[in-house]
């Protein structure tokens, strides 16, 4: 009887024998590829730590050339670190980058009108901006009566990218 059971129990184990190692090398095989280096998703916090970087700067009161060099690394950072950056905060990045871009244009355009203060607000280049950022029609009259102060527009571009920031900040789950 004992004889039986053994010849059944291995002629059992002899079948079952293929299907464990196929199993066993399945396994093996998806836990290699669990450990494979993933695409990490903190493409943001790079952005961020550059966005600081630039606005630390701006608001040091940079000139227009270093400030487009500086806002040229940013994009280089921003192109390289997108696809690391978790989807839902790619549009605050380019939210970012068009205040700081917008930034970047009056300060370039305030260099080429040789003048660090103003213009008139009927100006084809600052109607532009405000049509694009409405809130930017607080500099005009921020000195003077009907005059766009250029000063005043790039800080509140600064400010609003400024604003965006805490956003890249990422919570920790609870335990």
């Amino acid at each position: 009887m004992m004889s039986r059971f053994l010849s059944l129990f291995y002629s059992l184990s002899l079948s079952l024998l293929p299907s464990f190692f196929l199993s066993l090398s399945l396994s093996f095989s998806l836990f290699l590829v669990s450990c494979q280096e993933q695409t990490s998703q903190t493409g943001h916090r790079i952005i961020a730590a550059a966005v600081r970087a630039l606005l630390d700067k701006a608001y040091a009161e940079v000139d227009y050339p270093i400030y487009r060099a500086e806002l040229l690394k940013l994009e280089a950072i921003v192109t390289q670190e997108q696809k690391n950056t978790p989807v839902p905060l790619q549009p605050k990045t380019a939210e970012m980058l068009g205040y700081l871009r917008t930034a970047g244009e009056i300060l370039r355009w305030q260099t080429e009108q040789n003048t660090s203060a103003s213009s008139s607000a009927n100006d084809r280049f600052v109607q532009g901006w405000i049509e694009q950022y409405p809130f930017l029609s607080a500099a005009v009259g921020a000195l003077t009566s009907d005059i766009f102060d250029g000063q005043t527009a790039v800080t509140l571009l600064w400010d609003k990218t400024n604003a965006v920031l805490p956003e890249f900040q990422v919570k920790s789950r609870p335990l």
